[in-house]
């Protein structure tokens, strides 16, 4: 019961706990901690994904919330200790590498909700995630929801993704910034020889 009288549901009642979760969630436990080749092909056929192509490595200590909500393309590289919340829908493109640590949220709490309830009362905010062809998100990088991350972009180790990556650029810092653009690079360096 709470200050006004009215009887404030639980964490089981406010989950809408079951004993199938609980069980789904220590199968997912076991899922992850399964090293190699035989645990990523574990993961990948039983984890629950929306899809998950041909020649995709997801290492142990893999986690993620609304599996079925997550699409990873081909020959993706996911590395040791990869969270993601698809609540919102994530996207992983074909040859993305996602380095050890990684974090990608497309759903968040929402902050412009009733300031009188508590934040776990007041719902949440989905937005989708792309992670473009061939990218490389370095060791923990945080991406959050709505964000694109685009072809060919390199998010560096430690950045917070907030807004939409450009294709072929570096990003860097906290909030993540554009530190260089790859093709312009490359066209500098043909040119100079």
């Amino acid at each position: 019961m709470s200050e006004n009288g009215l009887h404030e549901p639980n964490w089981a009642e406010r989950s809408g706990w079951t004993l199938a979760w609980e069980l789904k969630r220590w199968a997912k436990h076991v899922l992850s901690g399964i090293p190699g080749r035989l645990g990523s092909a574990l993961r990948c056929r039983f984890y629950g994904f929306g899809s998950c192509a041909k020649d995709v490595f997801i290492a142990e200590n893999f986690w993620a919330e609304y599996p079925k909500q997550l699409h990873i393309g081909e020959h993706a590289g996911i590395n040791r200790g990869f969270f993601v919340n698809a609540g919102g829908g994530v996207t992983i493109d074909s040859w993305v590498l996602i380095g050890p640590g990684v974090t990608i949220y497309s759903q968040n709490h929402d902050l412009h909700g009733d300031p009188k309830l508590p934040l776990a009362r007041r719902g949440d905010l989905r937005a989708p995630v792309h992670i473009g062809h061939g990218a490389w998100l370095a060791a923990n990088v945080t991406v959050l929801p709505g964000v694109t991350v685009g072809e060919g972009a390199v998010v560096a180790a430690g950045a917070v993704v907030t807004r939409d990556v450009p294709p072929h650029s570096v990003v860097a810092g906290v909030p993540a910034r554009v530190i260089r653009d790859l093709e312009r690079a490359q066209t500098d360096e043909s040119s100079a020889t």
